[in-house]
């Protein structure tokens, strides 16, 4: 008999799709407010937003995942706040613009399943969990290519 995982996730909706974290990353849901831009930034990275005395970068997932073109944000968005984990980056946490209120899940092998759709730097991987389609950041590298643009700006 095949062992089976299960991992507690945040699934959240954006445009195009869904976002999917593990339980363990999220810091806090907060409603969305107009980041202060940065100069000259990738069209996925919105600028920063104050939070519990840390400036935190805001990014359009759905934008960089390719769910959506459209870089507006829908109202009643919130900001997903994530811990990045990443030893080699001074990016501790980032905002995901989601476009409601995420909920818990739980993944297993047998509810997940990875799809063929190709994927953009700072996203580890596009899947399915029963069915409905949703997009992995890999925070690593989203936190490297938000300090490569913040550098640049």
């Amino acid at each position: 008999m095949a062992e089976s995982h299960e991992i507690r996730v945040l699934m959240a909706p954006i445009s195009g799709g869904s976002l999917l974290v593990p339980g363990s990353v999220v810091a806090e849901v907060i409603d969305f407010a107009n980041p202060k831009p940065y100069r000259d930034a990738p069209d996925w990275l919105m600028g920063e937003l104050e939070w519990n005395g840390w400036h935190i970068p805001i990014v359009n997932f759905a934008r960089l995942a390719g769910t959506s073109a459209d870089n507006r944000v829908p109202h009643r968005s919130r900001v997903l706040v994530v811990r990045t984990l990443s030893e080699d980056s001074s990016v501790l946490y980032i905002g995901l613009v989601i476009g409601g209120l995420p909920r818990f899940r739980i993944v297993t092998t047998g509810n997940l399943e990875e799809t063929d759709t190709a994927t953009a730097e700072g996203v580890f991987s596009h899947v399915s969990v029963e069915k409905q389609a949703a997009a992995i950041p890999d925070l690593d590298a989203l936190a490297r290519g938000i300090e490569a643009a913040t550098k640049r700006a």
